[in-house]
């Protein structure tokens, strides 16, 4: 049991699980591609989850931040024929730079005011991405390639197995980063902003961390969309990829490492098994209409998300079994 309960044997699983449609033999494409977006999208949610989950700020503009990203990543490796690991640097270390600005302006802005300006920062970028089409290739957007590493050209199954990768490993870090003392000053963060200067955290400084490490994960999100589906373009970076993110942690479960995992798969495996059911599936917009309905139900009966539904499950039975041991006593 102590083997089951180890977090980082867990993290290798979920990492196990996600390869298993390269592993499998005959597994259609489209699966893949499906596994994919999940993945990157599960990166992402990882930062918000720090973010909001951990630190209890909140941001509307990652969404921008994963498509810098990705227009910089695909720029430099394309035309400027950098290096595919110097690229991720400077395509994580811009959009990091951005969120330790957000960072100094959320120390003066709380809830729903720092919700609007980051979605106005979001919205600002997104514009400039139409813009800039010397950069960015205005609405037909920019294409990228599979990253070169060491001389070795990857395939598309080895960019996914990638992604893979640095998934599990990211969510070693954030397990380690929360047990870590600048975890517990988050958490205290968030708890109490007051109590937490009271017992002498810098909340402005927390603040700082929290934002960059959000945007890093944003980051690391846009460069693994844009080497995996080869393209980009404006309409992807809209303020609803930003709420989806926030979705997805509010969902799987806030303040959980797994719960970014959980939240991505249920929003994009569940929309997709339900357009292959009878009726449902036929009919353009109810699966995602149902899905919608489904999780505002709940949101409301079960707040703490989908992540604590085995363990409870699991405490259930538990009670019933020592009540019914004490009944026959």
């Amino acid at each position: 049991m102590r083997l089951i309960r180890n977090k980082y044997l867990q993290y290798l699983l979920v990492g196990v699980a996600f390869l298993l449609p390269v592993i499998i033999r005959g597994v259609p494409t489209a699966t893949v591609t499906l596994a994919a977006s999940m993945v990157y999208t599960a990166i992402a949610a990882l930062g918000i989850n720090v973010l909001l989950g951990y630190s209890g700020q909140i941001s509307l503009g990652h969404a921008a931040f994963m498509g810098l990203s990705a227009y910089l990543s695909a720029y430099l490796t394309k035309q400027m024929e950098l290096p595919f690991l110097l690229s991720v640097l400077i395509a994580v270390l811009v959009p990091m730079l951005i969120g330790l600005i957000l960072g100094a302006i959320a120390v003066r802005l709380e809830g729903f005011y720092l919700a609007i300006a980051t979605l106005g920062f979001g919205e600002i970028l997104r514009q400039l991405f139409i813009e800039m089409d010397w950069f960015t290739g205005g609405f037909s957007g920019a294409s990228a390639t599979y990253p070169k590493m060491f001389g070795h050209q990857f395939t598309k199954v080895e960019m996914y197995i990638f992604m893979v990768c640095l998934l599990v490993a990211l969510m070693m870090l954030v397990y380690n980063l929360v047990r870590s003392s600048t975890g517990r000053a988050m958490i205290a963060m968030k708890s109490s902003k007051t109590a937490a200067m009271a017992m002498g955290v810098n909340v402005f400084q927390y603040k700082l961390i929290s934002f960059a490490i959000s945007s890093v994960f944003a980051g690391l999100a846009g460069v693994c969309y844009v080497h995996f589906f080869r393209h980009v373009d404006p309409t992807v970076w809209t303020a609803a990829l930003s709420l989806n993110l926030i979705a997805i942690v509010v969902i799987g479960g806030a303040a959980t490492v797994g719960g970014a995992v959980v939240g991505a798969v249920v929003m994009h495996g569940l929309p997709e098994l339900m357009k292959g059911m009878p009726i449902v599936g036929e009919i353009p917009g109810v699966p995602l209409l149902i899905v919608g309905i489904l999780m505002v139900i709940m949101l409301i009966f079960y707040p703490r998300g989908l992540i604590h539904i085995p363990r409870d499950i699991a405490n259930f039975f538990q009670k019933r079994a020592s009540h019914a041991k004490k009944g026959e006593v």
